[in-house]
């Protein structure tokens, strides 16, 4: 169980005294890690750094999206920011928000920009027995390589809804059929702020459930997937206390189990952690 709860405890686990706030129009929107704010000033046009904070300038979503972009370029040849993927995700104030600019994808740990995601949790039922399906992420993955994930989760990039972003990503991660994939059922919505390597990962996870039919194997279309595993509730739960599934994945794994009644939790303590990072449901 504490193995469990250390990583469902890393979801929400930054430091925000080693971190300072990135404001857009007195709004905060991103986290810069201490030492990392000299690198901003060559661009006093739309930075003004202080020791409290890092104000961007107020311009408009096309000139912000140009300015950010020609950073992260600068921060790419300097190798600060690693794996460009040639994709941007919109940087929002709030979840649901307008888009305040785009970026990309590969540059949002070191703004420590939140970012959106769809998870979904594929299983089966087989003889009253439920089988959950993992993957295992590739190991030319630019994060996290090697390391289980959901059966299929994806970011979602500029200029799409979650819905998209999961159907479409069913198709590709594994093989899901678009008439099948559209049985999903929306199960909530989950936020992580992990620390990492390049900065902070702040993730909004919008999850799904699917239940496939008996005889289902994903097959993976995008080479973004190395092998696929299903697994019984508690072999799965061995590994999210391991480590072994990322840390947004074990996060959705364990929602998925304490919701279908898979996981014993008599004090709590899991319900606790993993409400920590609930995000309430829209009116």
């Amino acid at each position: 169980m504490e193995g469990l709860l250390r990583s469902l405890r890393t979801a929400r686990g930054f430091e925000r005294q080693r971190y300072l706030p990135m404001l857009l129009g007195g709004q905060s929107i991103g986290w810069i890690r201490r030492g990392q704010e000299d690198r901003l000033r060559g661009w006093p046009d739309l930075f003004a750094v202080s020791r409290e904070r890092i104000s961007i300038r107020k311009i408009g979503e096309e000139d912000l999206s140009a300015a950010f972009a020609d950073l992260a370029r600068t921060l790419e040849r300097e190798g600060t920011i690693k794996g460009w993927r040639g994709e941007t995700y919109a940087i929002r104030a709030e979840p649901g928000g307008a888009a305040l600019f785009h970026l990309e994808r590969a540059a949002m740990r070191f703004f420590g920009f939140t970012s959106s995601a769809a998870h979904l949790n594929g299983f089966c039922l087989r003889n009253e027995n439920s089988a959950i399906w993992i993957a295992r992420r590739a190991a030319t993955k630019a994060t996290d390589p090697g390391m289980l994930d959901n059966l299929v989760a994806g970011g979602v990039p500029s200029g799409e809804e979650p819905w998209q972003t999961l159907l479409r990503e069913c198709g590709e991660e594994a093989g899901i059929a678009p008439a099948l994939a559209a049985q999903a059922r929306p199960a909530g919505t989950l936020q992580i702020s992990e620390e990492a390597a390049e900065g902070l990962h702040c993730e909004v996870l919008h999850l799904y459930d699917l239940a496939l039919p008996d005889g289902f194997t994903p097959r993976n279309a995008d080479g973004e997937v190395s092998e696929f595993l299903s697994l019984a509730p508690g072999a799965m739960i061995g590994c999210i206390a391991r480590g072994e599934m990322t840390v947004a994945a074990g996060l959705v794994a364990a929602d998925f189990a304490l919701r279908h009644g898979m996981l014993r939790d008599e004090e709590g303590k899991v319900g606790a952690a993993i409400e920590a990072c609930r995000l309430p449901t829209p009116a």
